[in-house]
């Protein structure tokens, strides 16, 4: 088996505010990033993570169907830039480093 370095472009910014009620796509700018590859992200409390189909889900269903993704971790996931990525705080509000890699 090949693998491809990621040596493309990479962006990265904070999302701030993401509560449990509004979902929020994980994305740097207005868009994914071209030929995306990778998603890091590194959250300030526990949030869930949902990878789906292309519309957009409901709280509920990220609360009761998404990963866990634990406080101060820093996890990457394997997602092109067609695939769609939410997140959504397990509880309160939190903040999310993220990065898209290419």
């Amino acid at each position: 088996m090949s693998y491809q370095a990621l040596d493309g472009p990479s962006a990265q910014v904070k999302l701030t505010s993401v509560g449990t009620s509004t979902v929020v796509e994980v994305k740097v700018g207005a868009n994914p990033l071209a030929e995306r590859q990778v998603i890091t992200m590194q959250p300030t409390g526990k949030m869930k993570v949902y990878f789906s189909d292309g519309s957009v889900p409901y709280a509920a269903t990220v609360l009761a169907d998404g990963f866990d993704h634990f406080k101060d971790a820093k996890e990457s996931y394997e997602v092109g830039e067609k695939q769609k990525v939410y997140i959504l705080a397990d509880t309160g509000t939190i903040d999310v480093i993220i990065c898209e890699r290419a």
